[in-house]
């Protein structure tokens, strides 16, 4: 075989495996578990290290039932994560600077349900508008398909983040509603989990939720609760393709 074909098939065989291994951590799914407390319900924080500019979908998936009272046609339930309870968590999901601490005054927007509370001018806090907050958001729609296993028509935030500034960020998620102002103290005062009307011995004393992260253009990794999300390289074996097939045309051109 000629020399120069050698190298191209190389290098594309080469080009394949690398941006197969790239495209594995184009996702990335996290679990936990709320309780129900004295005071009212505990919160999460992820913390977010964005390291590049890009956009990635936030899929959670919680609620475990798909209606809110158990008497409304189409109501069914599903145990997401297969520990043989039904948890009801009606997620609140934000994000916040991160500066150390959780502060009120470093809260950028929320996201409560597909489609509602959730829409592109509203829930952004600190004087955070879509044009001048360092990250955006766009709910997807009821009428679409979740992809991570929700069951709920409604209450498991859906969305997409444009980033527009990386930086360190958190990302919270609570039962409905988290204020900030709750999130700098601590705790989600005064709140309950709520099964649908008429379930009959509600589990009421946690709740478990799954939250998907998943992107075309950025890549995400763990380590303990701190997520990077960076940017998808541009394959060393990509260069490598193209200088084989420069190479390549080069050479034929040199042979006529």
């Amino acid at each position: 075989m000629n020399p120069f074909l050698k190298t191209l098939v190389a290098a594309a065989l080469f080009s394949s495996i690398h941006m197969s291994t790239a495209e594995a951590a184009n996702s990335l799914t996290i679990n936990g578990t709320l309780y129900k407390n004295s005071s009212g319900t505990t919160f999460d924080a992820w913390k977010f290290k964005i390291l590049g500019t890009g956009s990635f979908n936030v899929d959670v998936a919680a609620y475990e039932a798909s209606q809110s009272n158990i008497n409304t046609a189409g109501y069914y339930t599903q145990d997401i994560n297969g520990d043989g309870q039904f948890t009801w968590l009606d997620s609140d999901t934000y994000f916040y600077h991160d500066s150390g601490t959780i502060k009120a005054s470093e809260a950028i927007f929320r996201c409560d349900d597909v489609a509602n509370n959730c829409n592109d001018t509203s829930n952004y806090f600190n004087g955070y508008t879509p044009a001048s907050s360092p990250l955006t958001r766009t709910t997807r729609l009821q009428s679409e398909t979740s992809v991570d296993g929700s069951v709920h028509f409604r209450r498991d935030a859906w969305y997409d983040v444009t980033v527009k500034t990386p930086g360190d960020y958190q990302f919270l998620i609570a039962d409905f509603r988290l204020d900030p102002a709750e999130a700098e103290a601590g705790t989600n005062a005064s709140d309950s989990f709520s099964a649908p009307t008429g379930f009959v011995n509600p589990v009421l004393d946690h709740a478990d939720y799954k939250v998907t992260f998943s992107s075309a253009n950025m890549l995400f990794s763990i380590n303990g609760n701190t997520i990077t999300v960076s940017q998808v390289p541009i394959p060393g074996a990509a260069w490598l393709f193209g200088s084989a097939l420069v190479g390549f045309i080069g050479q034929r051109k040199l042979k006529v």
